[in-house]
């Protein structure tokens, strides 16, 4: 099958996180099962080529943080039409609207009731806002997602967490359109045999951003 991915961020983005890694693992897993995957993401800073390909699957990078989601929009016109069999728009903060595009009846091979469409959540921002956009784009964004949100509610989602399942819910996404799936590590195991600090000890993974409150 022909699968078409839409993210703001990719595996190689400066500000990828742990949802990029999940993302990058779950698309070379399907390349190695034989699937066709397509990628279309922001560009960065020193970025490499607009069009490249990052474990086995083709990433199509486009305007930057804020402008890809409408060159997201013309480059599908454009060029992935009648191409994807299945599309999956991972949301984090704003999303693509790619249902009200990618799921038109536009081919004879392949019509809207062929063509699936799947949202994918880590979570909502909701708080995040406050803490990652500088006011009044937080308080807008804040005000705006129950409405995007929504909008998007008809959606079958894929999220990873019955957390996020349950604040969608709140938000009118129907509990059987929610699939949870959980996210493997791909980790060497850490040796249980090591000697352990004297003091009890902590330790965080992952980036230390204000919305992680790793302090706290």
């Amino acid at each position: 099958m022909n699968i078409l991915w839409f993210s703001w961020k990719d595996i190689e983005h400066p500000l990828a996180g742990g949802a990029e890694v999940v993302t990058d693992q779950i698309l070379q897993r399907l390349v190695r099962d034989g699937h066709q995957v397509k990628l279309i993401t922001a560009n960065f800073p020193k970025s490499k080529q607009s069009t490249t390909t990052i474990n086995g699957y083709e990433v199509i990078r486009l305007g930057n943080r804020f402008s890809v989601y409408w060159q997201a929009y013309k480059y599908y016109k454009k060029n992935l039409q009648d191409w994807a069999d299945i599309t999956i728009e991972e949301i984090n903060t704003i999303p693509f609207f790619t249902k009200f595009y990618t799921q038109i009846k536009n081919s004879k091979s392949k019509s809207k009731s062929q063509r699936k469409h799947f949202l994918f959540f880590h979570q909502l921002a909701r708080e995040i806002w406050f803490y990652e956009m500088i006011f009044p784009l937080s308080l807008i964004g804040y005000l705006l997602e129950p409405i995007y949100l929504y909008l998007l509610s008809d959606q079958k989602v894929i999220t990873v967490s019955n957390s996020t399942k349950l604040d969608l819910q709140k938000y009118h996404f129907s509990s059987d359109n929610i699939q949870i799936i959980s996210e493997g590590v791909h980790l060497t195991p850490i040796d249980l045999n090591s000697e352990k600090y004297q003091k009890p000890t902590l330790l965080s993974l992952g980036t230390v951003r204000s919305m992680k409150r790793t302090l706290h």
